[in-house]
């Protein structure tokens, strides 16, 4: 107690000397995070709170602030002045807002470009419904002005401790945050309810004391925690003549009950009887003073009561469980540990409201979250202590419950051992159904290749033979024909025996490609006199040719690409009418490299038919009755492939225009 009392000294004789450093103006920044005004505020006492804000403002007095705002219980009404800088690309939307979420009385006064105090107001005493922000706590909106930095004036009056931290957040920041801190804050009395709802059920199976005691215990304080922070004023629209007597009311009532449990679960009824009784009096007698106080009207005075009796029970209770812990006593070691957490809590919340500590995120929250805490602790404490008691009752058991535990331990190592083997079977044989659908798939896709192939050797080499075999008849059967007629069929001859001679070289092309990629020899090339040699290969007027932003080199295997655009637009000739020119676009997309685009107007691709497009051999229903070996597109893709590209399909037809796209990398 003695080391307490001179904390409380220290930070007494530290607290006055803060007016003397004048505060800097608050910069507010450019980025999405909070502010805090503590360090920049300045702080002017107004009793009987006779001041408007311009005598205010030019009042002697003013004093500069450390820290936030903790100034204890006051009937003053206290002025805050904050200037505010406002930074280059700075939010123009912010919030302001208070941590302490039970003052009666705040205004925010913001000269505005005329001169004039704009004001805004809420607290406890306004009713919710004309609060700015409907928020637990004060939170007043800000619109900014561009270029214009401002002063504000802020006045607080409240019956209740008069600590609290100003924050400024940027608009979008605070809505996020707000959102976080009410899951925060459901989770915990989530927390709270089912706590109440299992020791309820609890204390009906068992009637034992300590669990009817804990109950009323968890009620009190959870209430009381509640009403602090604001939740219930919220919810409900609560008015300030009801919320203050019952957090005033709730408070008291927890100092009794957190008394009478405290005496048993050190058990002090059996040690000290006379003492737990003295002790019970004393502090049921401020509890009920404390609650008369509040009741009449006279909160801070009763809330000073009940805290004064708190702080002396607190360092009682703690010295007499050092001292039985010392002499072995169980129920104390547990009670250091369990109640310690709750009484460091309190006696911070304690000083912050005396003004001795300054009001943070640690002290605003420290009975909160010591009595979470401390909640969460003696749960499991009760629930060990009814496990103890049970345990004596269950000792007859016992052996049977050994011998039926090691039956089943020894059941469940057969049973995990061949859920192990079985395990080991399955995965074996799904591996196998991997390795046999695998080989199905090669073995379909093989014979879908082959009957492509002989499709296609059927059809192309049919034609040309018989082309072949009926000039030859021709010649035979009129080795006298004039000379013209000779010279057509043998031109029928070689232009039958060339395009047979054009499929064999295009299996064969394809073929060393498949096999082996040695055939790529990639170099530099100019690709405008590439492009320009390909399409010289066309009659004029059958391509419309578009070359534009193209690099000036390009890494690629000349040879190779000429085949793949030659591909291209064969395949665009062989399907687009004669009427129309096939279009062909070559150009450097922003990322580089070089794509080329060949387009030409046609029927609509079969939907089912478009996923095997660059597929070996493979010739769809439109080129059925169209020359062809079914390998150009898969030449295609396997020269883009080489080139580290691709081909893609980009327009099927169904708009009138089919439009193949191959993209060379960098």
């Amino acid at each position: 107690m003695q080391i307490l009392l001179a904390i409380f000294l220290f930070f007494a004789a530290l607290h006055p000397l803060a007016g003397w450093a004048a505060p800097a103006p608050l910069v507010l920044p450019a980025g999405a995070q909070k502010v805090t005004a503590s360090g920049h505020l300045r702080m002017l006492a107004d009793p009987g709170g006779k001041l408007d804000p311009d005598a205010a403002l030019h009042a002697a007095g003013w004093r500069a602030l450390p820290a936030a705002v903790s100034a204890g219980y006051t009937d003053d009404a206290i002025w805050l002045r904050l200037d505010v800088v406002r930074a280059a690309a700075s939010p123009d939307e912010w919030v302001l807002r208070f941590s302490n979420a039970v003052l009666d009385d705040v205004r925010l006064y913001r000269l505005d470009g005329e001169g004039r105090w704009a004001l805004q107001t809420a607290g406890a005493d306004v009713p919710r419904a004309a609060w700015p922000v409907d928020a637990r706590q004060v939170v007043f909106p800000l619109r900014l002005r561009a270029g214009a930095d401002e002063q504000w004036l802020v006045r607080l009056h409240s019956k209740k401790a008069m600590s609290t931290e100003l924050t400024l957040w940027p608009r979008a920041a605070f809505d996020e945050s707000s959102r976080r801190e009410y899951l925060y804050y459901g989770l915990q009395f989530g927390s709270y309810l089912l706590l109440i709802l299992f020791h309820i059920f609890f204390w009906r199976m068992t009637r034992e004391a300590h669990s009817g005691w804990y109950l009323l215990y968890v009620l009190s304080n959870a209430t009381t925690e509640a009403l602090t922070i604001a939740i219930p004023q919220q919810i409900f629209s609560m008015p300030n003549w009801l919320s203050d007597p019952m957090l005033g009311v709730s408070m008291a009532a927890s100092i009794a009950v957190g008394t009478r449990f405290s005496i048993l679960q050190l058990e002090l009824s059996a040690l000290y009887p006379r003492f737990s009784r003295g002790v019970m009096g004393a502090t049921a007698a401020a509890a009920l003073t404390g609650a008369l106080l509040v009741l009449c009207g006279r909160y801070a005075a009763g809330v000073l009561v009940v805290q004064g009796a708190a702080l002396p029970l607190i360092a009682v209770f703690i010295a007499l469980a050092t001292w039985l812990a010392l002499r072995g006593h169980r129920p104390a070691r547990a009670f250091l540990l369990i109640f310690g957490i709750f009484y460091a809590g309190v006696l911070v919340s304690f000083l912050r409201n005396m003004g001795v500590l300054p009001p943070n995120f640690w002290t605003n929250h420290a009975a909160t979250l010591g009595a979470f805490v401390h909640m969460m602790l003696m749960s499991l404490r009760l629930n060990r202590r009814y496990a103890e008691l049970r345990r004596a009752k269950d000792l007859a058991q016992a052996q049977a419950v050994r011998a039926v535990r090691a039956l089943n331990e020894r059941l469940e190592e057969q049973v995990a051992l061949r859920t192990a083997a079985l395990r080991q079977e399955i995965g074996r044989r799904a591996a196998l159904e991997g390795e046999l659908r695998a080989a199905l798939e090669v073995e379909t896709r093989t014979r879908e290749e082959q009957q492509d192939f002989v499709a296609m050797v059927s059809h192309e080499f049919h034609t040309p033979l018989a082309i072949i075999n009926t000039t030859a008849q021709q010649i035979a059967r009129n080795p006298g024909a004039v000379w013209d007629k000779t010279l057509q069929r043998c031109q029928n001859l070689r232009e039958a025996s060339g395009r047979m001679a054009a499929l064999v070289d295009e299996y064969l092309s394809a073929d060393r490609m498949e096999t082996s990629a040695a055939t790529f020899r990639p170099q530099h090339c100019d690709p405008r006199v590439l492009l320009e040699t390909v399409l010289a290969e066309w009659p004029a007027g059958r391509v419309e040719a578009s070359m534009r932003d193209l690099p000036a080199r390009l890494q690629c295997d000349p040879g190779l690409l000429r085949v793949a655009l030659r591909n291209l637009l064969s395949n665009a000739d062989r399907h687009a009418p004669q009427a129309q020119a096939i279009r062909f676009d070559a150009a450097m997309p922003a990322d580089g490299g070089i794509q080329f685009t060949v387009s030409n107007d046609g029927d609509a691709l079969p939907v089912d038919e478009i996923p095997r497009l660059f597929q070996k051999y493979f010739r769809g229903r439109i080129a059925q009755h169209k020359p062809g070996a079914g390998l150009g597109l898969y030449l295609v893709r396997r020269i883009a492939e080489l080139h580290g590209g691709q081909v893609t399909l980009e327009r099927t037809g169904s708009d009138g225009i089919v439009s193949f796209s191959m993209r060379l990398p960098a």
